[in-house]
């Protein structure tokens, strides 16, 4: 699909969109008199952990949402104060001052200054392993700090006093004020942290809240149960008193709950989508389509015991032998063809991304280059047998769902049937073990995906620095690093754009770090009584603070 038609597709759709459905009004009370607890049920993938600073997938990241309250909340695409009543920037842009409302912990504790530097300083951490250090590696000698060349009390993040919290950073962020009401960036009880040890965020009736819900019970990779925080500031905003979360892998058994009105919403793929469709048109329920900034792509274990993935030519081989439309349309049956990493509606500045900068592998396709020839090639620079079906690679799938083998089987066609390797099948029990697997290096190839954190390219392109935590792959280039320098350095967003359209294209065609497959867009189907369910474009999957069901 060329880029224009993907943009006029893209562009018809906002990145937040609140769902405003359904008729009628008021509490439902019980025979006796008394209210029945309002309550909701949300097919939500399999959550990873509850704990702020290793949260890296969009589950974790609505679970600690509906938990914590940060400085900042995102309600209807626009960042609103949360935690912090008001801030001041300095000058030059570097120091920010937030002076925080009074508002508490579930157990009646005020929230402080120091609680915002506790979790902040804790991501920071190399203890903490967070995969996520990098999101705030511009606080002021956030660097120094992971390396071990620096103290905590050394970092541009300070406790005036119990109300004032000051961050400063290296260098003016433009997008700074975005990024304080991402998830990840919630204030963390460090009495609370320390008793727990490594287990904390495991149990969360170990743990304390200061967010819209307490999370009171965790079925690992099955419920998740949210209820009503009484001791939430705005607790008045909240109309639901519980909501489950719920881990639901096959489609068919989304679709048939929802029909039956066990769900109040869910997200499908495939033929799913068509057949949900049809029940919208006729009233059944309630949908949306919308453009979301996330990316898929193949990774590829550079540092693993295979060793025909440490060659470019061999894992370029890879990326050119998969007939993306194909995919797309007839496996995922949603989204949109991929050629760069870069999302399409990511921008610089108020610059476009995409529109300005075409997606790279486009200009290798058009080389007509054969996969198997550049495989060989490929074999014969490493000194191995130049004979494609000598050799063995491993597919790890995402889950163990009916749709992910079908996925998992289409790449090994596709790489057995172009470049004549042999592809076998590892598997996944469930989502989280595939991120287990993943972080620990234990895979060779495997489909990854990254929703942006803020409205910049730097939220994919910075994703392949050689310490970022999430570069599964270990993806490592000098010349790349030396790009990303520049990037962090440049304030002119025309220079900006240039340099990330050279780190794209070096990324995936030069190097063939990786091999984009498709941009992800976002269909929901839900109950025509719910209302104020919010779909955030960067971090959870859900924002929860206000969602109802009306009439219930």
């Amino acid at each position: 699909m060329k880029r224009n038609k993907i943009l006029a597709l893209i562009l018809t759709a906002a990145l937040t969109l609140t769902t405003f459905v359904g008729c009628g009004s008021g509490d439902k009370k019980s025979a006796g008199g008394e209210t029945k607890p309002k309550v909701m049920s949300l097919e939500l993938a399999d959550i990873k952990t509850l704990d702020s600073g290793l949260a890296s997938d969009t589950a974790s990241f609505t679970a600690v949402g509906a938990g914590f309250e940060g400085l900042a909340r995102v309600n209807n695409g626009k960042v609103e104060k949360a935690g912090a009543e008001s801030w001041e920037v300095s000058a030059d842009k570097k120091t920010y001052t937030f002076k925080l409302r009074d508002y508490n912990w579930s157990d009646g504790k005020p929230v402080t200054a120091k609680d915002f530097v506790y979790g902040w300083t804790r991501i920071l951490d190399p203890n903490t392993k967070s995969t996520y250090s990098f999101f705030i590696e511009g606080v002021k000698n956030a660097g120094k700090f992971m390396k071990g060349q620096a103290k905590a009390e050394d970092l541009g993040l300070k406790a005036k006093d119990d109300k004032t919290f000051v961050v400063e950073l290296e260098r003016p962020i433009p997008y700074f004020e975005e990024m304080i009401s991402f998830p990840l960036l919630v204030p963390v009880r460090e009495d609370i942290a320390k008793a727990q040890g490594d287990k904390y965020g495991t149990d969360p009736t170990k743990m304390v809240y200061n967010g819209p819900y307490t999370i009171t019970a965790w079925q690992k990779g099955a419920k998740l149960t949210l209820k009503k925080n009484d001791k939430y500031y705005d607790k008045d905003a909240v109309k639901t008193d519980e909501v489950n979360l719920s881990v639901i892998k096959e489609m068919q058994t989304r679709y048939q709950m929802l029909m039956n009105k066990e769900i109040d919403a869910v997200a499908v793929t495939g033929e799913y989508i068509d057949k949900l469709k049809k029940d919208v048109e006729a009233g059944k329920i309630s949908g949306i389509g919308q453009a979301d900034p996330v990316s898929f792509y193949m990774i590829f274990n550079q540092t693993g015991k295979n060793k025909l993935l440490t060659n470019p030519k061999i894992r370029l081989a890879f990326s050119l032998a998969i007939d993306r439309e194909t995919y797309v349309n007839k496996i995922y049956k949603r989204g949109f063809v991929a050629y760069g990493v870069v999302s399409p509606l990511i921008k610089t500045g108020d610059v476009e991304y995409r529109s300005k900068i075409e997606e790279p592998l486009k200009e290798v396709i058009a080389q007509k280059k054969d996969p198997k020839a550049l495989f060989i090639e490929g074999l014969k620079e490493l000194g191995l047998d130049p004979d494609p079906s000598k050799h063995t690679v491993r597919y790890l799938p995402q889950d163990s769902s009916a749709f992910d083998k079908q996925s998992a089987e289409f790449f090994q066609n596709q790489w057995k049937s172009k470049i004549g390797v042999n592809v076998q099948l590892d598997s996944a029990a469930s989502f989280a073990d595939y991120l287990k697997k993943t972080q620990d290096g234990n895979f060779e190839i495997a489909m990854s995906g990254w929703g942006a954190d803020f409205n910049d390219p730097d939220s994919f392109i910075g994703l392949f620095q050689k310490d970022n935590g999430n570069n599964y792959g270990k993806y490592n280039s000098a010349k790349y690093e030396e790009l990303l320098n520049k990037i962090k350095n440049e304030t002119d967003n025309t220079k900006r754009l240039e340099l990330f359209a050279q780190a794209e294209k070096l990324l995936i065609n030069e190097d063939a770090g990786i091999a984009p497959i498709y941009y992800k867009d976002r269909r929901n189907f839900f109950q025509n009584s719910v209302k104020g369910l919010q779909h955030p474009a960067f971090g959870a999957t859900y924002e929860l603070k206000w969602i109802y069901n009306e009439g219930k």
